[in-house]
């Protein structure tokens, strides 16, 4: 119940300084602090150079970008993200699109919205139906639906890959490292937020990758 004091809460330093405990109750301040705020100044730099001073195009993204840190904070704290930062936004990424403020066409946004669910959900149907586990959850099929309204159908694919390899080395490697069960539940939406970031930035260098 105390005010924060401005040099206690500099992105970052403050975290540092004050040894990761508040200055008034010494409780620890979670690493999610420090980490969300270096996330959200590396890409919103990166989108600011990218975006070649089209405002359109920077404001869209800044959205979608903006949307995608909030889900990986609160699906990495507490499992759960809210569709106000996912499906609540595949309206916008569409009329985006429509008015060229993105990089694809809204004929492609309303395809990569369709895909990006419809694929998790039809992975979610028959991992349950093999398993009979919940594999996804409906926040993960509702966060790609809203990366495809702004990526596109190529969009989503490369997210969903580059995801499922990010997920499947770093969540090995977390429950190596934990010694925690494999059937300990991790979140997917970092996974596909940071697949989108990469697909964003590196689209070109993939694509002429790819095809040699």
């Amino acid at each position: 119940n105390k005010i924060i004091k401005w040099y206690d809460n500099i992105p970052v330093l403050s975290w540092i300084i004050l040894k990761r405990k508040c200055r008034a109750c010494s409780k620890i301040i979670s690493w999610l602090y420090p980490f969300t705020e270096i996330i959200t100044a590396i890409t919103m730099t990166n989108l600011f150079f990218n975006s070649y001073y089209n405002i359109p195009l920077f404001f869209s993204y800044f959205i979608f970008f903006s949307a995608l840190i909030v889900a990986t904070r609160t699906d990495l704290e507490a499992m759960v993200i809210p569709q106000l930062f996912s499906l609540w936004l595949v309206p916008a990424g569409i009329i985006f699109s429509a008015l060229h403020f993105t990089k694809i066409t809204v004929l492609e946004s309303l395809l990569g919205t369709t895909l990006g669910y419809g694929v998790l959900w039809i992975v979610a149907k028959v991992f349950k139906l093999v398993t009979k586990k919940d594999g996804l959850g409906q926040g993960d099929m509702e966060l790609l639906a809203m990366i495809g309204s702004f990526l596109g159908p190529i969009g989503i694919w490369f997210a969903l890959t580059i995801g499922s390899i990010a997920g499947l080395l770093i969540g090995g490697t977390y429950l190596l490292i934990t010694k925690k069960l494999k059937t300990t539940r991790i979140p997917f939406g970092p996974f596909l937020a940071l697949g989108a970031i990469i697909y964003f930035f590196y689209e070109k260098t993939i694509l002429m990758f790819l095809m040699g």
